[in-house]
């Protein structure tokens, strides 16, 4: 193997690990970004349920069921013990 042949075999093996290492970062990143996405989720979501709390019962309410409206997913209505959506019933899904 010339020395040229070498050198390139080595610059091709720096190559791929190079790219490995940009793969694992993307990864890492794209992980991290996913936790903030869920915390930023639980942040609000806390903070609402908190402002909840201290609405009057008929503002509380009208929050709700405006809130409800875009609850659309089966297993979610039903976990939360709202009806399921249908065209009579007037919930829009979003």
């Amino acid at each position: 193997m010339s020395k040229i042949d070498a050198e390139i075999e080595q610059l091709e093996i720096r190559l791929e690990q190079r790219r490995q290492r940009l793969r694992d970062l993307k990864a890492q990143a794209a992980k991290q970004d996913k936790r903030n996405h869920n915390r930023r989720i639980y942040i609000y979501g806390a903070a609402f349920l908190a402002l909840l709390e201290r609405l009057e019962a008929d503002k509380r309410q009208q929050t709700l069921d405006r809130i409800h409206q875009h609850v659309t997913r089966t297993p979610d209505r039903k976990f939360l013990e709202l009806p399921e959506i249908s065209e009579e019933s007037g919930v829009q899904p979003s």
